[in-house]
């Protein structure tokens, strides 16, 4: 088999808490061909975008010794929502907590190369079987009859409420979007959220969203109502 014909390794992407501690894990699985050779960081929106835009994709969660694990809970919580998330951290870290926050697997950070090619071979494996018997989750309509928003930022708050299955909550739109372990601040989100509105409103669309004790959730995107669209 030539180069151009491998297949593509089984973890779709490696996501970092500490990007420079995951280049070591990297180098040294890279001739057993079960991650990409390269991990994006937390938060970085390019990586959000093709995890968005995939019909199933398998994530590696990385937390390397020297990571900030704070709210690590919640950030599995977070990525399930689009993905299917296995964790690779270290001993100490609680394994109950992260699967029930919907971790499939939560794996040792010192596991044998060979072990844990194994491991990961084996979660792909059950993936693909997963989504063959349920059927591959489809893209959502809307994004097919809505231009996509020009900046990045924009097309993945849109890919996020456009498939939403429960409303965001504002604070955890902020960790999800945060660089590494520091949140956006809520002002950046509310900017984009202003900006995205803008932006589909031309299309007769809105971002419907309720406000409450300090805390914005959006439920999703909605049309507007054709008469209310052309009064505008």
């Amino acid at each position: 088999m030539s180069a151009d014909e491998a297949p593509s390794p089984p973890v779709d992407m490696v996501l970092s808490l500490d990007r420079e501690g995951t280049v070591h894990l990297l180098r040294t699985m890279r001739s057993h061909h079960v991650m990409p050779s390269f991990c994006y960081p937390w938060g970085f929106e390019r990586a959000y975008l093709a995890l968005l835009r995939g019909a199933c994709s398998l994530t590696l969660l990385d937390v390397p010794d020297d990571a900030v694990t704070d709210e690590l809970e919640r950030r599995v919580r977070l990525l399930r929502d689009f993905t299917t998330v296995v964790v690779l951290a270290p001993r100490h870290i609680d394994v109950v907590s992260l699967l029930r926050a919907g971790a499939v697997n939560v794996l040792p950070r010192d596991t044998p190369p060979m072990e844990l090619t194994s491991r990961l071979i084996a979660e792909h494996r059950w993936l693909v079987l997963s989504a063959a018997r349920s059927g591959l989750r489809a893209a959502p309509s809307r994004s097919e009859q809505v231009p996509q928003p020009r900046q990045m930022s924009q097309q993945v708050l849109f890919g996020l409420l456009s498939s939403a299955t429960h409303p965001w909550c504002c604070h955890d739109l902020c960790l999800l979007l945060g660089q590494g372990p520091t949140p956006l601040s809520k002002r950046a989100l509310q900017a984009r959220m202003m900006r995205l509105a803008e932006r589909l409103s031309e299309d007769g669309m809105s971002v419907l969203s309720s406000h409450q004790w300090g805390r914005t959730t959006y439920v999703g995107i909605h049309e507007i109502p054709v008469r209310q669209h052309e009064g505008r």
